[in-house]
């Protein structure tokens, strides 16, 4: 086939797929790369961190990037990676957390609003999971968190902006409990690790949730979410060497020269990294304050205009940028399917349905959308 032949065929193909654009993707945790990512993505799409030897001028943009996060997550002497997102950066603390309890097998223990990535790393290690009840407020019940612990107890883990409703548990707590049991303590932040940061900048009341808290040793935080950097670019952040060393195995064979490898995957987008880089620096604390302004403004209208629509409500109050709505008699699982042929793609929680104000996310848009809810709401 010639280029041309191949480029329409693709436009064809590709036309079934929704366009963060269109406004209408309101359930995602991702969103349209900002310009200045892709441009420097396409410049630098054959560094492979993989084998960082050869390219040093990349491995020398990571460690800043890892710098920055770590600083932004109050320990600049934080060590990492950028890796392929938050399921292999959950994998990679669970691993650590294994490795240096020297047990083979173990449990670790999570709230019920923990991220499906977890249940892959306790598969794949042969861990057992188990979860712990949520308080009405949605948080993780502290009480039967302590209950839970035992000597097999390998790590607990907090969430930071949960996926369903952007709650966060009450870390600095979560954290003094570690610190007593000996037990490591990982934060996921893949979403709530760039927006909570910004939040607190701009005034709103936020816990302590990051490395302040002593007994955190790792936070997974994802640049390709509310960072806008291109997919993959999730993140994580170690407290220090020492624990990112229980990760390390030596790859003797690369071109660059032999290698200490912590990440699941070898070959890494340096790419995305590079992009990563030149957001941060583009964009700076106050960009993404700006950014973060604007998402709150919304979700803020949003849920104004949710509390006034008859026969949905709040979940609960949003702690950032993700509501939840649920029905008073309606079927979440009928509104979800009325909503998708009109063309929204929302998250489905079971009892409640998610919407994610991201950076494509438009006033116009969501006046639409609640327009069109009213309306399915009326013919139920």
């Amino acid at each position: 086939m010639s280029e041309e032949q191949i480029l329409r065929e693709l436009s064809e193909i590709l036309e079934e797929d929704m366009d963060y654009e269109s406004g209408r993707i309101l359930g995602s945790m991702c969103t349209k790369p900002h310009p200045l990512a892709v441009k420097v993505f396409q410049r630098t799409i054959e560094k492979n961190l993989g084998d960082p030897l050869l390219f040093p001028g990349a491995l020398k943009i990571e460690r800043e990037v890892i710098r920055m996060l770590g600083t932004l997550l109050h320990n600049p002497d934080a060590h990492g990676n950028i890796v392929t997102g938050g399921t292999e950066a959950n994998i990679m603390a669970i691993r650590a957390a294994r490795n240096m309890s020297g047990k083979k097998h173990g449990k670790i223990i999570v709230p019920e609003s923990a991220h499906v990535s977890f249940d892959k790393a306790a598969e794949l290690m042969g861990l057992k999971i188990i979860r712990v009840p949520l308080t009405e407020e949605y948080i993780v019940d502290l009480d039967k968190l302590n209950e839970y612990i035992d000597r097999e107890t390998i790590a607990i883990v907090g969430i930071a902006g949960t996926t369903g409703l952007g709650v966060v548990d009450p870390i600095d707590k979560m954290a003094e409990i570690a610190t007593d049991s000996k037990v490591y303590l990982h934060v996921d932040a893949a979403f709530g690790g760039l927006v909570l940061p910004f939040l607190e900048m701009l005034g709103y009341k936020v816990p302590i949730w990051d490395f302040r808290a002593e007994g955190v040793m790792s936070i997974t935080v994802d640049p390709h979410k509310m960072g806008m950097a291109p997919i993959p670019a999730g993140g994580i952040l170690f407290r220090s060497e020492e624990i990112m060393k229980h990760l390390y195995i030596k790859v003797p064979y690369l071109a660059g020269g032999a290698v200490n490898h912590a990440t699941i995957v070898g070959t890494r987008s340096g790419a995305s990294v590079i992009a990563t880089w030149a957001l941060f620096k583009h964009l700076g604390i106050k960009g993404y304050m700006e950014v973060i302004r604007r998402c709150m403004k919304l979700t803020e209208f949003l849920a104004s205009e949710i509390e006034r629509t008859p026969g949905a409500q709040l979940v609960r109050k949003p702690i950032m940028n993700i509501v939840g709505i649920k029905f008073d008699s309606a079927d979440p699982g009928i509104v979800d399917r009325k909503l998708r042929e009109r063309g929204w793609a929302l998250g489905n929680f079971g009892s409640f349905l998610r919407v994610v104000i991201m950076p494509h996310i438009r006033k116009e848009h969501l006046v639409e959308f609640v327009g069109d809810l009213r309306e399915i709401l009326e013919n139920l």
